[in-house]
């Protein structure tokens, strides 16, 4: 039987056919990986341009937090008034020696000229760094960060029973707190940008001890009465096409 010649030209040209195809979809998948890849690599940078900036944002407010601290404690110092700063948590410390006597809540005469001294500082600061204070305050200048919150805390040391410790602490932050809006009433009045008082207060009993309840000076340096400032966090809301406003501020 005779065999049948192949077309080899034909044979040859749809390989060639067939191998442009071939190069032809694995550079348009090529082109399609690098466009995926541009497009991940700049929402990349964009996250991580927005995380650098909260996070700027962040130290800033710590910075600011730690101003008015200084502001405060400067204030009441002018005044023969002495009270300890924690800068890292925020808080202006003023021991039990300077407002009770051991065991008890009521102010004493030392005490309550302390927090009145305290009550002068905070209302001649803490109004610039409000929502509402912010507004009527004179000579603030150029504020970008405002106080969230203002909480007095009351503390004890680990002696005695665990529910009266508790009612002491309490009820020594309450009476702080009664005789700072006594001696300024504007300043329970002020809100923070959620229309919410700024001045809180708290009684944590033994459970936030500075030091361990082991010496009788560890103990008596327990028995305090912290004023903790919360920074507000910032605030970025989406306007629906890409950009990203942070209190009102394009990014």
């Amino acid at each position: 039987m005779a065999m049948m010649p192949r077309n080899t030209a034909q044979d040859k040209h749809e390989g060639e056919s067939y191998f442009v195809s071939m190069t032809d979809m694995l550079v348009g998948m090529l082109f399609l990986f690098i466009i995926m890849l541009m497009f991940f690599a700049m929402k990349f940078n964009e996250a991580t341009i927005k995380k650098i900036d909260t996070v700027q944002t962040l130290i800033s407010a710590e910075e600011t937090r730690s101003k008015i601290l200084e502001d405060i404690k400067k204030a009441m110092m002018d005044q023969g008034v002495a009270v300890e700063i924690d800068l890292e948590n925020g808080i202006l410390r003023l021991p039990e020696k300077i407002l009770f006597e051991r065991n008890k809540y009521a102010l004493t005469a030392r005490g309550q000229d302390a927090v009145v001294t305290l009550a002068k500082a905070l209302s001649v600061v803490l109004p610039c760094y409000t929502e509402s204070g912010a507004r009527t305050a004179v000579g603030c200048g150029n504020i970008r960060h405002q106080v969230e919150s203002v909480f007095i805390e009351g503390h004890t040391d680990s002696d005695g029973d665990d529910t009266l410790n508790w009612n002491l602490s309490f009820q020594r932050s309450l009476v702080t707190y009664q005789f700072i809006a006594k001696a300024n009433p504007e300043l329970a009045a002020l809100r923070n940008h959620n229309d919410q008082a700024i001045i809180s207060l708290s009684g944590y009993g033994k459970q936030r001890p500075v030091k361990p309840n082991d010496t009788d000076d560890n103990k008596r340096q327990n028995r305090r009465i912290d004023i903790r400032f919360i920074m507000s966090t910032p605030r970025f809301v989406s306007l629906g096409n890409g950009s990203i406003t942070e209190d009102g501020e394009t990014k």
